[in-house]
């Protein structure tokens, strides 16, 4: 992909999640089937780095699990991750921290400790990142952190199995870009949840174009499901083991 082209992607997440994260965290409350799923997972005393933890949802049912362990959350939002340290409103067992981050910046994991996690998740944060070489960068950045005895479980948004959702794809023309620009699967959603409509980024990921990217990380896909929304098929979910 265009540089100039990623980085115009880039920002029109970047602005939709500085501009829009109070509508957005309202609706972030809920934690969905499939990170359910994965949270079952996780050891009570285990290390943790959630990747792209928004509002601390995923915090906050460790916390009433009974987790004492360590988890880092991080985000791109500091509004996000505002609410995150607000909503964490009972004193937890383990030790709990949130930590701004930018995904597209190389070498981001370098800021972040320790690197050996048990655990680390990225629920509904791979599909935000505009071109091959960026997710691939991603994906190696995920191999630093974890433990080689980790697990490292993803999910990425179905939204063409949502009808509500394909009706809400809007032209490229509308941010001043052709088709020809983006890469396959790229799509343009509008967001509305009580102010004006924002806007977001969105790749389209199948089974095989997310394990081939774990595997070219230096993972293997231990485990694939579909889970969330009304038909369980609104979210793709890969847990990885580094190879």
């Amino acid at each position: 992909m265009d540089p100039n082209i990623q980085a115009r992607l880039l920002a029109i997440n970047d602005h939709f999640y500085q501009q829009h994260s109070e509508s957005f965290s309202t609706t972030r409350h809920q934690v969905q089937p499939g990170v359910r799923r994965i949270a079952q997972k996780i050891l009570p005393k285990a290390s943790v780095v959630d990747v792209g933890c928004g509002n601390g949802t995923l915090a906050r049912h460790l916390i009433a699990k009974g987790f004492s362990g360590q988890y880092l959350g991080v985000d791109l939002s500091a509004g996000l991750l505002a609410d995150a340290q607000r909503l964490l409103n009972q004193p937890p067992s383990g030790a709990f921290s949130f930590q701004l981050i930018d995904l597209a910046e190389l070498g981001w994991q370098k800021f972040l400790s320790p690197t050996n996690y048990d655990y680390l998740v990225a629920f509904a944060v791979l599909h935000h990142l505009p071109g091959a070489e960026l997710r691939a960068q991603t994906i190696q950045a995920f191999r630093k952190l974890i433990a080689p005895h980790g697990l490292v479980a993803v999910s990425v948004w179905q939204w063409q199995n949502s009808a509500r959702l394909r009706a809400r794809i809007l032209p490229w023309s509308t941010v001043e870009l052709e088709p020809g620009d983006v890469d396959e699967g790229d799509v343009l959603l509008d967001w509305r949840a009580g102010e004006s409509p924002g806007i977001r980024y969105i790749h389209t990921f199948t089974e095989n174009s997310l394990g081939e990217l774990a595997v070219r990380g230096g993972f293997k896909v231990c485990e694939t499901f579909y889970s969330d929304g009304r038909n369980d098929r609104l979210a793709l979910y890969q847990v990885w083991q580094p190879n």
